[in-house]
């Protein structure tokens, strides 16, 4: 259960989302690559993050944003804690001099870390973020 392991795990998931991102941006223009970015979406998150009962947001929708969320050198790590079975990440992202905090959750399950949780900070509270 080492940090550095559980850092390069959430730094890979986020740099294959920054990938996406930029291939989402340029082929939503077209319907023939959304099978496709759905597929490498979900391959994604089967990858990375715990299984969910439910489809996350974004693969539903297959939403972009720009500027990326996921683009590591703009999202730094700040501050990493380990509460109980999990290690929290804490990322903030400055956008024109407006900063945003966002806190991901992993868990350490059958000898792996895996993403559990984003949540961001608003209005003094910590609040689920959808992937």
């Amino acid at each position: 259960m080492n940090i550095e392991n559980a850092k390069e795990i959430l730094l890979g998931f986020m740099q294959e989302m920054y990938e996406w991102e930029k291939k989402a941006t340029k082929s939503l223009r077209s319907l023939d690559y959304e099978n496709t970015l759905r597929l490498e979406l979900s391959m994604i998150f089967s990858k990375y993050c715990t299984p969910k009962k439910s489809k996350r947001t974004r693969e539903i929708s297959l939403s972009a944003r720009f500027p990326f969320e996921y683009k590591p050198e703009t999202h730094p790590i700040i501050d990493v804690k380990e509460e109980n079975k999990y290690l929290f990440f804490y990322i903030e992202e400055n956008r024109s001099g407006l900063k945003i905090q966002y806190r991901y959750r992993l868990v350490y399950k059958n000898e792996k870390w895996w993403i559990d949780k984003k949540e961001w900070f608003t209005q003094a509270k910590w609040e689920n973020y959808a992937f």
